[in-house]
């Protein structure tokens, strides 16, 4: 079972990796733990590329760079074109995305002997979709590298007509007359309304996943953002790194849940999210049964992206606060038989009669919350304690019909 990545994974990949550092990095980073997570997921970057031109500089830091254009077909088919010498226009070469161990990557079949892969940083203020890899540098160290840099767009510029002649029409693509310039930056300039930005579905990122490349390898967001991310959608569905359902939620103090779902919406693992510091480091650690079997260092990019969708057992308790009126509660037992319960914000609810009057005496408030897939509502002063029910069994008891997430349900993008 993974949850980001086994800690035994860590330990090993880390003796020999804890010397992987570039631009003054700490030599405690390393490339198993301070994870460079893509920008985006898999439907995000099929929906940017497909029937559009990434047009991009590769090899930006050298002399001998070289502008090209890589034309992603809609149904996978890739056409490539250096402006200054032509390609194969090989009917075998394919693109697609997948998903990895650093999230959504694109793939390139037959453009070589093997496979290769592409993480995409996608801005969507500016637009530049740029690309980078782990290689090895002068002195043998295994670092980040940005090794292209560009944007998409839905026009094949008029420069590479020349050298590619009829591609632009192979490929179904309509040929931008404005894009004449042989120099990157003045390509750009000649129609700054090219580049696609602010795509549709590109809120949905996670803090700090502008790549590690970028930032040298420094923190790329801050212990706040992340908080304030994880805060603002508890009870939503996120994402793993290989595209896995998962659920903050909420608890006390530093102790807080992460629920993994299936790839059907039912519950894989329930997990403990648990803050601490080290060495003077901040972490966030995955315990289950009290083990750790996961970690992230606070401030680096984070492994989590939002869907747009909430949970099932969110979903109920959203239509209590959105109607917040008096409702019969079977799984509250017979005691509460002939009460009725009104929920509140902030995880609180109050008891009252069938007329809707608050109970006299102690037992007339407590509060809720979700915890390991079950509502668990505590009356104060019940000598009884807190009761709990599933979501299931919850919405079945309302006649409920939440909508359940699956790992073929669309992120929901408006």
């Amino acid at each position: 079972m993974t949850i980001l990545t086994r800690v035994g994974s860590i330990a090993l990949a880390g003796l020999a990796l804890a010397s992987c550092v570039a631009h003054g990095q700490s030599d405690k980073f390393s490339l198993q733990v301070h994870r460079n997570y893509t920008s985006h997921s898999v439907a995000f970057y099929e929906r940017l590329l497909a029937g559009r031109v990434w047009v991009f500089e590769g090899n930006p830091d050298r002399a001998n760079s070289v502008m090209r254009a890589l034309v992603m077909g809609r149904k996978g088919r890739l056409f490539r074109c250096f402006r200054n010498w032509a390609t194969p226009k090989s009917e075998r070469m394919r693109w697609s995305v997948v998903w990895r161990a650093h999230g959504a990557t694109v793939r390139y079949e037959n453009w070589g002997p093997k496979p290769r892969y592409a993480p995409f940083y996608y801005d969507p203020e500016t637009g530049l979709a740029n690309v980078e890899i782990v290689r090895a540098d002068k002195s043998g160290r295994h670092v980040w590298y940005r090794i292209a840099t560009g944007w998409v767009q839905d026009t094949f510029p008029r420069v590479f007509v020349r050298t590619c002649p009829g591609l632009a029409d192979t490929a179904g693509i309509t040929i931008n007359e404005k894009q004449t310039s042989k120099k990157f930056d003045e390509l750009r300039t000649q129609d700054p309304d090219a580049p696609i930005r602010h795509f549709p579905g590109s809120h949905l990122t996670g803090p700090g996943r502008t790549g590690l490349a970028a930032s040298g390898l420094a923190a790329t967001t801050t212990k706040a953002e992340v908080w304030s991310f994880l805060n603002a959608r508890e009870g939503d569905i996120l994402l793993s790194p290989r595209s896995a359902g998962r659920v903050f939620v909420r608890g006390a103090g530093r102790n807080h849940e992460i629920w993994g779902l299936k790839g059907d919406g039912t519950f894989a693992w329930i997990a403990d999210l648990v803050e601490y510091e080290e060495s003077g480091d901040e972490w966030l650690a995955w315990k289950l049964n009290g083990k750790t079997v996961s970690r992230y260092p606070m401030g680096y990019p984070f492994p989590y992206l939002p869907t747009g969708h909430r949970h099932p057992a969110f979903q109920l308790t959203d239509q209590f606060l959105a109607r917040p009126f008096p409702r019969s509660l079977p799984h509250m037992g017979a005691a509460y038989a002939d009460k009725r319960f009104v929920f509140h914000s902030e995880g609180k609810f109050s008891v009252v009669d069938r007329n809707g009057d608050l109970v006299e005496g102690p037992h007339f408030d407590g509060v809720w919350r979700w915890t390991k897939g079950r509502l668990e509502m505590t009356v104060r002063d019940d000598p009884a304690g807190p009761r709990s029910i599933g979501w299931r069994e919850l919405a079945s008891d309302l006649d409920k019909q939440p909508t359940v997430w699956t790992r073929s349900t669309p992120d929901r993008i408006e």
